[in-house]
């Protein structure tokens, strides 16, 4: 650009903030899976280099096109792949499918809060991820909707932090209650929770380090 025209604009450098996204997303409701993915892997956020010669790359801006791409249940495996890959590049494409295909192993969200399914049996940390936004999203999609009373929506919250105590490492648990009062912002009222003594007692130091 020459200088006497970039002097006519305000130039201003930024940088993608992946915790500012994910609070974006939860409120575009940017698909599941991609915020679950890219909760695990954040360094895929965007990874735009202007020296590449690909027309596909990884920004907050593709990864909606990604979520508006999962939304169509018609589009068939090989078909999606393709799409994700036109979107955010090839590489990337396969990471994102196979996290998907490993995600759709895990148990479902709603028998978890329901209190119908209490083990995991799949331990990748990748799923894992993803299967805390979902539980997270279902919270809040349950709330949102009036789907429940308040009593029943706290039997849910409890059953999520059981659920997460008895199944993820410290790391995984802190993660996810910071995103069920932080990101997703549940109004969860502690005095509700039949496990919230053993939780505070067990993981309440760490998550107040993860917020200082």
């Amino acid at each position: 650009m020459p200088k006497p025209l970039a002097n006519r604009f305000l130039h201003l450098e930024m940088r993608s903030d992946f915790a500012s996204w994910q609070t974006w997303a939860v409120d575009k409701k940017i698909h599941k899976d991609v915020v679950g993915y890219l909760s695990f892997a954040k360094q895929d956020l965007n990874d735009s280099d202007s020296n590449s010669s690909s027309r596909a790359f990884p920004t907050p801006r593709s990864w909606c096109f990604v979520s508006d791409l999962l939304d169509d249940d018609d589009t068939d495996n090989d078909t999606l792949f393709n799409l994700v890959a036109g979107a955010v590049g090839d590489g990337l494409a396969v990471k994102f499918m196979a996290h998907r295909k490993v995600s759709g192993k895990m148990p479902s969200p709603t028998d978890i809060l329901s209190g119908k399914v209490m083990d995991l049996q799949v331990k990748e940390i990748s799923a894992m991820y993803s299967l805390t936004i979902s539980m997270c999203y279902e919270l809040k999609d349950a709330l949102d909707n009036k789907r429940v009373s308040n009593k029943e929506f706290h039997v849910m919250a409890d059953n999520f932090f059981n659920y997460i105590m008895a199944n993820f490492e410290t790391e995984l648990v802190v993660m996810g209650a910071k995103i069920a009062l932080k990101t997703y912002k549940l109004p969860i009222d502690p005095v509700q929770l039949k496990n919230f003594d053993t939780f505070h007692k067990k993981y309440g130091k760490y998550i107040v380090e993860a917020g200082n």
